[in-house]
């Protein structure tokens, strides 16, 4: 149930960009592997993204599926120039507990830029020690730009609710690669079939009931590992 997927989220401990991030990162581009680091900052992705795209001039890394985390404030610029060497972004909603923001100043990630701009991109709660493990605070975030005390903080960067699912499930298949790709993500014939039966319909409650879903059967590898009972 657990495997290594990358080198990250940091390769040093530097992780803004310059000569020692690129040491490391033409290393893991000779080991073929894929790398995946962390941006917070109005300045560290670009930094991270130079560095991908010499590293990709050197050796290339098109192929290897390397990452930029959390981008709460990359630019349609550095979208681009990070698509072009084969990137992706991992989003989260860990400002739902940290952010604070205004309409000249979202607190990002920009959603709705990201998903505008096709560049492969998935969803995940990123550890409970900064932000929410359940998926739906994330979600409510995603879709409403408010944080838990119900501040707008992200207007005009908002998901719909089908997207942040798309994001969650089949999007993230592209970040595993190789045969879990096709055989994770998606219910259809031919691949595997782990099912969360939820609590409410997540098309139809409140956005402010999106936080509150809960899992009432959940199914994994064909096991039933949680039951209330209540299916």
């Amino acid at each position: 149930m657990v495997r290594t997927g990358a080198i990250g989220e940091f390769a040093v401990a530097d992780y803004a960009g310059g000569p020692v991030f690129e040491a490391a990162a033409r290393r893991i581009a000779a080991a073929r592997w894929r790398l995946e680091v962390h941006s917070l900052t109005a300045a560290d992705y670009q930094t991270q993204i130079q560095g991908f795209e010499k590293v990709d001039a050197e050796l290339g890394i098109r192929d290897l599926r390397w990452v930029v985390a959390h981008v709460p404030l990359i630019t349609d610029e550095y979208l681009r120039r990070l698509k072009r060497v084969g990137g992706g972004v991992n989003l989260s909603g860990w400002n739902f507990l940290a952010g604070t923001g205004n309409a000249t100043s979202p607190a990002g990630p920009p959603f709705r830029r990201i998903i505008e701009s096709g560049i492969p991109a998935g969803f995940g709660a990123d550890g409970a020690n900064i932000a929410p493990l359940s998926p739906w605070p994330h979600a409510y975030y995603a879709v409403t730009g408010r944080n838990a005390r119900g501040e707008l903080i992200n207007p005009g960067q908002l998901a719909t609710r089908q997207e942040v699912l798309e994001l969650y499930t089949s999007a993230n298949t592209w970040f595993l690669g190789g045969p879990d790709e096709a055989r994770l993500g998606v219910l259809e014939v031919g691949r595997l079939g782990d099912v969360a039966v939820l609590s409410d319909d997540y098309f139809a409650v409140s956005d402010e009931q999106l936080k509150d879903i809960t899992s009432v059967l959940t199914v994994v590898g064909g096991v039933v590992v949680h039951d209330t009972g209540k299916v």
